[in-house]
């Protein structure tokens, strides 16, 4: 089967790692893969590497501002030299794009749907997705939450929108020199000497809600046991970095903020923290929060979209109100509450290769 991938980009996203998981597997199980990205080459090439890696030369139509007619066409012309048997798109701009680059080709199009987006000025957007929903042959979305809202936004009727769950594998527990490898972290983060670790991993944007988390400092300090100084390690970068510097400049003296930027294998951090949160003002699946439960730290979470559905599959969590300046004093209990249970288990929820197969099989329905 020859299957072509389209996307808004290639930078290191979670709907893009996603698709980078997506392609192993199918190259894997012997298919041919393309890939479309609409906008340039990335800086980060982290994920354009990892593509390269596995003999996939991405495609760039340089539509860096929204719908630029004439990439749109470019699109088409891509998708007809290419000549798939089937496209997937995923996102909201790659989604709509693709319905109108394909129409009358008479090539299937699966699109999927990997975020709850909320921000008002996407009204358009959601406009325009209404309109050409029709030009699809199959929608899918990474998560209840995220399927039933777009539903609901779209006028569809409830089911319309296939589930399928993001694939996450365990993230393996370290060897004893990749521990020494953490603890090295630690030192060069200087939180070596804290009792407790809280952390995440996640672009640094204001759909993450990491602010959040950074404002209610005097609370979390407040409720940190006698005598003892506490870490908080955002891992990850984006726009909103120096917001956070500096909401993290005025963190009490028993609380160490630090925000170490981008790392390629992020999720190994999750084996340093005592508790993961979460406090996303929309989510469509939570990739960085699946691989913590795989790790089995204790996680605390916005209740927000996919993150209570999620929560669902792992005992050792928690759901508090992080947007509330009036809750932040209970938020803060119950983020230095989790911290200081034990590792559990962990949990994974669906794993690459089922995800992968749940693809293969809506694939096929229409190529038979």
């Amino acid at each position: 089967m020859k299957i072509l991938q389209i996307l808004t980009e290639l930078g290191p996203g979670g709907a893009e790692r996603v698709v980078l998981d997506l392609t192993e597997q199918l190259l894997a199980r012997g298919h041919e893969v393309s890939l479309i990205a609409l906008k340039s080459p990335p800086e980060n090439r982290t994920v354009l590497d990892r593509f390269l890696a596995l003999g996939v030369e991405p495609f760039f139509l340089g539509m860096d501002r929204a719908f630029q007619l004439g990439r749109l066409f470019a699109l088409r012309r891509a998708i007809r030299r290419i000549a798939p048997d089937l496209c997937h798109s995923h996102l909201m701009h790659p989604n709509l794009c693709s319905r109108l680059a394909v129409f009358g080709l008479g090539i299937p199009l699966v699109n999927s749907i990997h975020i709850s987006e909320r921000r008002s000025r996407q009204g358009v957007f959601f406009a325009l997705d209404r309109l050409t929903f029709p030009l699809c042959s199959a929608c899918t979305a990474v998560s209840e939450a995220s399927a039933r809202f777009h539903e609901k936004k779209l006028g569809l009727k409830t089911g319309t929108i296939r589930v399928v769950y993001n694939g996450v594998d365990p993230v393996p527990r370290p060897e004893p020199e990749e521990l020494e490898e953490l603890e090295m972290l630690r030192r060069k983060w200087g939180v070596e000497n804290c009792a407790r670790m809280i952390g995440s991993v996640g672009r640094f944007d204001w759909q993450k809600g990491y602010d959040f988390l950074l404002s209610m400092l005097p609370e979390l300090s407040a409720r940190i046991p006698s005598g003892e100084t506490w870490g908080i390690v955002l891992v990850g970068d984006g726009g909103e970095r120096e917001k956070l510097k500096r909401l993290a400049s005025a963190a009490p003296a028993n609380l160490r903020v630090v925000l170490p930027g981008f790392m390629p294998d992020a999720a190994k951090a999750d084996w340093l923290f005592d508790v993961f949160v979460m406090p996303s003002r929309y989510e469509g699946y939570g990739l960085a929060l699946a691989e913590a439960m795989s790790t089995g730290v204790p996680v605390v979470v916005n209740p927000v979209d996919s993150l209570p559905e999620l929560c669902r599959f792992y005992p050792e969590s928690a759901e508090t109100d992080f947007e509330s300046p009036e809750n932040r004093g209970q938020a803060a209990e119950v983020i230095v509450e989790f911290a200081q249970h034990p590792r559990s288990g962990g949990t994974v929820i669906c794993r690459r290769s089922e995800m992968a197969e749940s693809y293969l099989g809506l694939y096929e329905k229409f190529l038979k």
